[in-house]
C-alpha cells in the first residue's frame, strides 16, 4: 500500500491515460517497487506528491521525509482499495508489524520488530485514535472506517508516548468534517457469508464554523465454519460501530472537536481444534460447548486546539468504557474426560487528559512540552469449568473462580527539542518522566490447585525515558539519521493466572538503536527508505510454570532483535502505482528458562526465536487506473503478501511454514459510484492464526480460506 499523502489535482474526473502505452514502464516500476495500493479518490483524481507528505507522529505536523524516526503512513482510501477492515490485515502492509488475532474481537496481540505481549498481558505498543490512548489490547480491533490515515511508528516511543510503547505506536486519525457536504455508502459481500455496510455523512451546520461528521459500519456473518459435533454453523458475527464528530471553529485561533464513538460486537469465539484436524478441514470444529465473544464500548473526547502567535496549545480529554463477555470451549473438543470451559466478564473504564505546548515561527529550533495523566479501573470475573479425569483418573469435575479488581493511575511530563546545529544537521533530544501507581485486589477459589485466598496490594513505578537523534539533510534533500530511544512497560499484578506466591512483576525495558536513509529520486517519482535497527529487551515479562504446575508472569527473560526494513514507492505515471516493502527481523531470546507447558520439563529457550515474528516478510503490489472514456475508469490491483516461517511458542516447537497471500481486485469507477470484484488468498493457502499446546496436544485456529467478494459504493 502507498505511504503518502494524496494531493487533489483538478476536479475533472479520472484524468488517466491509456494502459497500453505504459506497459514497459510498469515492468520498470515492478523492479523498483513500493508497498502501495491505488490512487483513487472518491470524487476526483488524486495526484501523489511525494514532496508533501505530512504526518503527526512526532505530535506535531511534519513532512514524513524530514522525520528522524521510522514511520509509515497509510491513507484511508488505500485501505478501502485493499479491502482492509481491521488492524490484523493492516499488519500485512507494514514492515515489521504483525498482528495476531483469534477467537473474536478481544485478542489482538501486536508485535513490532519481534517485541510483543505475552498471553493476555498488557500491550507493548501505544494505540491511539485521534490522540486518545486505548490502553488495553482487548479493544484494539476496532473497525477501520472513515479513516484519514494510519501512522505506524516502529521502535520505542517512550519519550512522547510513555509506558507500554516499548515496541512502537499505532496512530489512527479519522476524517475531519469540513465545509464540503458529502455522503458515502459502501456495501460488500463475499462467498464466506460475510456482509458489510459502511455509511459516512459530512455536512456543514454553519457555512464557516460548525461541521458535523457521522460514520456507521455494520458487519454480519452467519459463519463459514461448521461445528460438526453440535451440527451448527460457527464463526458468526453481528457487529455495529458508529462515530460522531462535531467540529467547531470558534475563531481564527481556536478550534474544538467533540467526538462520541460506540461499538456493539457480537460473535462466536475460538474456532480452534487439534491441529491435524484443523489442517485437514479448516472449516470445521468439534466443540461440545458454544462460546461467545461480546463487546460493548462507548467513548467520548474533547480536543481544543489553540494557535497562538508564537506558541500552539492542544488539550485532549477523553473517557472510555467497555464491557466484554467471553465464553469458550478451551479444550476445543468433546472428550468427557477432558473439559476446559471458560467464562469471563470484564468491565473497564478510563479517563485521560493530555496538554501540549509547542513553538512556532522559529528558524533554528522547535520545542514541545506536555503533561499527561490517566486513571483506569478494571473488574474481571472468571470461572473455569474443568475435568481432567482422562489424564488424572478420579479427579472429577472442578471449578476455578477468580475476581480481579485493578486501579491504575499514571502521570507524566515530557519534552522534546529539535535544534539545527547547521543548515543540514539537526539534533533531537527528548525526555519524559513517567510515574505509575497500580493497585490490585485478587480473590481466588480454585479447586484445581486447592488455593482459596485473597490478596490486595499496591505498587509504584517511575521511570525516565530519553531519546537522542542526529539527522543530516544532504544536498539532494535526502535524510540520514541515527537515533537511540528507551522504551518501558510498567510492572503490575498477574491477572491471567493469579498466584499468591508471586502476585506481581517488575517493569521491562527496551533500548532501540537505528540508522536510516530516506530519499526521493527520479524527479520525485520514486520514494524509498531503508532502516537498520538493534533492540535489547531486558527484564522481559514472560510466563513461567512453577514446580507445582501453576503459571506466573515474571521478569525472567532477556531478548535481542536486529534487522533491516525497506520501503519504496515508484509512480512512473499517474495511472500506475507499484510497490514493495520488506523486513528482515532476527529476534531471539538471550536468556529465558521455564517449564515447558506441554511436558512439564525445565527447558532453556536461550537463542530460540521470539514467537510470532517472521524472520522475513514482504509485500509487493501493482495497481492501475485507466480511463476507458469520459465516464468510466477501469481499476486493477494485484498484491502478494509473503510471511516467512515463524513460531507460536518460546520453545520453537509449533512452527508456521512460510506462505503467500495473493490478493487481486478489478472494477469500474465513475465520479459518483464504483463496483469492484476482489479475491483474497486467491491460492487458498492454509495458515494458522495461532497455535497452543497446554499438554493435551497442539490446537490451532485457521486463517481465512480463499475469499471472493463484491464491493459497490456511491458518493455524492
Amino acid at each position: 500500500m502507498s505511504r503518502y499523502q494524496l494531493t487533489p489535482a483538478a476536479k475533472s474526473g479520472h484524468t488517466l491515460s491509456k494502459l497500453s502505452s505504459h506497459v514497459s514502464r510498469a515492468v520498470l516500476a515492478l523492479s523498483l517497487s513500493t508497498t502501495a495500493c491505488s490512487v483513487y479518490a472518491d470524487e476526483q483524481t488524486e495526484q501523489i506528491d511525494l514532496e508533501r507528505i505530512e504526518v503527526t507522529s512526532e505530535k506535531r505536523t511534519a513532512n514524513i521525509m524530514e522525520v528522524a524516526s521510522s514511520v509509515t503512513a497509510i491513507f484511508g482510501q488505500e485501505l478501502a482499495d485493499s479491502e482492509v477492515y481491521s488492524i490484523t490485515e493492516l499488519g500485512h502492509e507494514i514492515p515489521s508489524l504483525h498482528v495476531y488475532s483469534w477467537g473474536g474481537r478481544r485478542d489482538s496481540n501486536v508485535f513490532i520488530r519481534g517485541i510483543g505481549p505475552g498471553l493476555f498481558t498488557e500491550p507493548t505498543i501505544g494505540f491511539y485514535v485521534d490522540g486518545v490512548n486505548y490502553s488495553s489490547n482487548s479493544i484494539f480491533d476496532l473497525d477501520l472506517v472513515d479513516i484519514e490515515r494510519v501512522e505506524v511508528l516502529r521502535g520505542p516511543q517512550g519519550t512522547l508516548y510513555g509506558g507500554n510503547s516499548l515496541a512502537g505506536v499505532i496512530n489512527i486519525i479519522t476524517k475531519q468534517p469540513d465545509e464540503v457536504q458529502e455522503f458515502k455508502g459502501t456495501f460488500s459481500a463475499d462467498n464466506l457469508g460475510s456482509k458489510r455496510v459502511r455509511l459516512g455523512v459530512n455536512t456543514p451546520i454553519n457555512d464557516d464554523d460548525l461541521f458535523l461528521g457521522v460514520s456507521l459500519s455494520a458487519h454480519n456473518s452467519d459463519g463459514h465454519i461448521e461445528n460438526t459435533y453440535l451440527n451448527k454453523d460457527f464463526g458468526a458475527r453481528d457487529d455495529i460501530s458508529a462515530r460522531t464528530k462535531l467540529r467547531w471553529i470558534a475563531s481564527d485561533t481556536l478550534e474544538a472537536n467533540f467526538v462520541v464513538d460506540y461499538e456493539r460486537f457480537r460473535g462466536d469465539s475460538y474456532a480452534m481444534g487439534l491441529i491435524e484436524k484443523i489442517k485437514a478441514n479448516p472449516d470445521q470444529v468439534e466443540h461440545d460447548f458454544e462460546g461467545v465473544d461480546d463487546r460493548d464500548a462507548l467513548g467520548a473526547s474533547i480536543t481544543l486546539d489553540y494557535a497562538g502567535d508564537n506558541v500552539d496549545f492542544i488539550s485532549i480529554t477523553s473517557w472510555r468504557d467497555w464491557d466484554n463477555f467471553n465464553t469458550a470451549d478451551q479444550d476445543t473438543g468433546h472428550d468427557a474426560g477432558y473439559q476446559f470451559h471458560s467464562n469471563s466478564t470484564e468491565k473497564f473504564d478510563q479517563l485521560s487528559h493530555e496538554m501540549r505546548w509547542s513553538s512556532k515561527n522559529t528558524e533554528d529550533y522547535h520545542w514541545l512540552v506536555g503533561i499527561y495523566a490517566y486513571q483506569a479501573n478494571t473488574h474481571n470475573t472468571t470461572r473455569n469449568d474443568l475435568n481432567f479425569a482422562a489424564m488424572y483418573p478420579g479427579s472429577g469435575p472442578m471449578v476455578d473462580r477468580s475476581i480481579t479488581i485493578k486501579d491504575d493511575q499514571a502521570w507524566a511530563a515530557f519534552g522534546q527539542v529539535d535544534y539545527a546545529i547547521t543548515d543540514d544537521i539537526t539534533v533531537i533530544a527528548g525526555l519524559r518522566y513517567h510515574k505509575e501507581q497500580r493497585e490490585a485486589d485478587i480473590t481466588i477459589n480454585s479447586q484445581s490447585t486447592g488455593v482459596t485466598a485473597q490478596y490486595d496490594g499496591e505498587k509504584e513505578f517511575s521511570e525516565v525515558l530519553p531519546k537522542l537523534a542526529l539527522s543530516y539533510q544532504t544536498g539532494n534533500d535526502d535524510l540520514i539519521y541515527a537515533s537511540w530511544s528507551k522504551g518501558y512497560r510498567a510492572g503490575g499484578f498477574d491477572t491471567l493466572y493469579p498466584n499468591l506466591s508471586k502476585p506481581s512483576f517488575e517493569p521491562e525495558y527496551s533500548n532501540n538503536y537505528e540508522i536510516a536513509y530516506k530519499a526521493l529520486a527520479l524527479d520525485n517519482q520514486l520514494s524509498f527508505s531503508v532502516t537498520a535497527f538493534y533492540i535489547s529487551l531486558d527484564d522481559q515479562q514472560v510466563q513461567q510454570m512453577l514446580e507445582n504446575t501453576t503459571v506466573i508472569t515474571d521478569n525472567a527473560g532477556k531478548s535481542a532483535s536486529r534487522g533491516v526494513e525497506f520501503e519504496s514507492r515508484y509512480q512512473p505515471h499517474p495511472d500506475w502505482t507499484v510497490g514493495f516493502s520488506s523486513s528482515y527481523v532476527d529476534a531471539t531470546y538471550s536468556e529465558y528458562k521455564s517449564l515447558n507447558f506441554a511436558t512439564g520439563v525445565v527447558e532453556d529457550y536461550s537463542d530460540n526465536r521470539l514467537p510470532n515474528t517472521p524472520k522475513f516478510s514482504a509485500n509487493l503490489s501493482v495497481s492501475n487506473r485507466t480511463e476507458l472514456n469520459s465516464d468510466y475508469t477501469l481499476f486493477t490491483q494485484l498484491e502478494n503478501i509473503y510471511m516467512g516461517e515463524h513460531y507460536f511458542d518460546a520453545g520453537n516447537q509449533m512452527k508456521q511454514s512460510a506462505f503467500h497471500l495473493l490478493n487481486a481486485k478489478v472494477g469500474l469507477e465513475t465520479e459518483n459510484w464504483y463496483a469492484h470484484l476482489w479475491v483474497k488468498n486467491a491460492l487458498d493457502e492454509y495458515y494458522s492464526k495461532v497455535e497452543f499446546n497446554f499438554g493435551f496436544g497442539v490446537t490451532a485456529e485457521a486463517g481465512n480460506p480463499r475469499t471472493i467478494g463484491l464491493t459497490v459504493g456511491t458518493n455524492f
